[in-house]
């Protein structure tokens, strides 16, 4: 449970009836392999080995490791095959070569809030597994770049925060009117103002923030959405950047309401007028010369019917992984994407760029600038998928599935001498990168006979 101590169930430890004799349950990162002629290899690190402490400092994740690891030799101690040990590892500051099984060594903390617009809980069955953990952990907020709320820190969190330095981090503000954001969030009006209070802290303790407002027409637009900007600019460098995205909604959570809150989806109209107040403010910041702090998703100018701004419009994409600025950056790769092909794709064959419903546009218009002065037919062009795995009107690239991909592909006769091109954004972390649905482009590739290759937009 998140925001809470842990504590031992009843029946533990030591008690009045007598003494607990069960053994103790070893808490630390277990070792998924370690680098050959590594400073770990020396010192006689094993995959599978459980690390519980550096310098007989207790480790709960890679950042307590990576943080109390010194130049020079420090003192590992391990649990290995039920027996405790202690290896001295020398080093220089390099990395010492451990990998470890999952960063989080005392389990991932989950939200204890109740969103109205949970994407966690719209969620149809059959996804990845990872996508149905409510996390609401800061230090994978940290590590990467997961939107947190700050209501459910434990006592001690922004001490060590402020302590390990752990910053930036990205934090789900939604509306600095406490009783709109406990409205939109589902919990107290104490809590959520706690959760901006602590945002408040981490200025104070010299952590940059990289703020979140899901917008819902209606509820945090307007006079509220103008409010958020203004306060959280006032907090400026400390909250360094604001993203507005539109709320993602399924046909189920269209038009329910709880908490006092009615959702409905963000309209071309709605989308004119999100726009207007984030132009207004950036511009003022532009004029004095400074960035600007504040961007809208691109939905909201694809929904609007507007010019997407060019890249530089976007500083250094404070928000890109939230999906601000990835058509510019989409854009931009595409003019030199003849370079990133692999030597054997760059001549002669059809070259196909993955897409959803709201981007076929824009992907269209860089198929038919990259083809500029080719001869007929043309070489490149969109993929346009629609969603199945939300439905229709989810239309954004990054939620397709491999399923409707690949049959799409099918239908649009992509087999052998073809390539098809997958922004990076569709699929997630890890070692097998994989759609939402859990389908790996190599799936896909196998399926069509032609490579599906990732196309890298940063």
């Amino acid at each position: 449970m998140t925001g809470s101590s842990r504590k031992a169930p009843r029946g533990t430890g030591s008690h009045a009836g007598g003494h607990d004799t069960r053994p103790r349950v070893e808490t630390g990162g277990r070792v998924a392999a370690v680098a050959p002629g590594s400073a770990a290899a020396e010192a006689g690190i094993r995959p599978g080995d459980l690390l519980l402490a550096v310098d007989d400092r207790r480790v709960a994740d890679v950042i307590d490791y990576r943080f109390h690891l010194e130049p020079g030799r420090c003192r590992l101690t391990v649990m290995r095959d039920g027996r405790r040990l202690h290896l001295a590892l020398e080093s220089e500051g390099e990395d010492p070569g451990i990998e470890f099984v999952t960063p989080l060594f005392d389990g991932t903390r989950t939200c204890a809030c109740r969103c109205c617009f949970c994407f966690v809980e719209q969620l149809p069955a059959g996804l990845r597994s990872s996508l149905y953990l409510k996390d609401d952990d800061f230090r994978l907020s940290f590590l990467h770049g997961n939107f947190i709320t700050l209501n459910n820190l434990a006592g001690g969190d922004l001490d060590r925060i402020a302590a390990q330095r752990l910053s930036p981090l990205y934090v789900s503000v939604h509306a600095t009117d406490a009783a709109v954001r406990a409205a939109l969030m589902g919990v107290s009006e104490r809590a959520a103002a706690r959760g901006l209070s602590r945002l408040a802290r981490l200025g104070e303790a010299g952590i940059e923030v990289h703020a979140q407002v899901v917008l819902c027409p209606g509820v945090n637009d307007g006079a509220v959405l103008e409010r958020t900007i203004e306060e959280l600019e006032s907090a400026y460098p400390a909250v360094a950047s604001v993203g507005v995205v539109p709320v993602a909604l399924s046909d189920a959570a269209a038009g329910a309401a709880g908490g006092g809150v009615h959702l409905r989806r963000v309209t071309g109209a709605d989308a004119e007028e999100v726009l207007k107040v984030v132009g207004r403010f950036q511009a003022e910041r532009r004029r004095a010369g400074a960035p600007g702090f504040v961007y809208a998703a691109d939905e909201f100018y694809l929904l609007a019917g507007e010019q997407l701004p060019e890249p530089a419009a976007y500083d250094d994409f404070p928000q890109f992984e939230n999906g601000i600025g990835i058509t510019a950056a989409f854009t931009a790769a595409t003019s030199g994407l003849e370079a990133q092909l692999p030597p054997a794709a760059r001549h002669g064959r059809r070259v196909f760029l993955l897409s959803g419903v709201l981007a076929a546009d824009t992907v269209a218009s860089a198929c038919r600038r990259l083809d500029r002065g080719r001869a007929r037919p043309p070489r490149y062009r969109a993929l346009v998928v629609e969603n199945r795995v939300f439905g229709r009107h989810v239309t954004v690239t990054g939620l397709l599935g491999g399923k409707e991909v690949l049959d799409t592909a099918r239908r649009a006769g992509l087999g052998d001498g073809d390539l098809l091109l997958v922004p990076r954004s569709c699929l997630g972390a890890g070692d097998t990168p994989r759609f939402i649905d859990g389908v790996t482009p190599a799936e896909i590739s196998e399926a069509l006979s032609c490579p599906v290759l990732p196309l890298r937009l940063d």
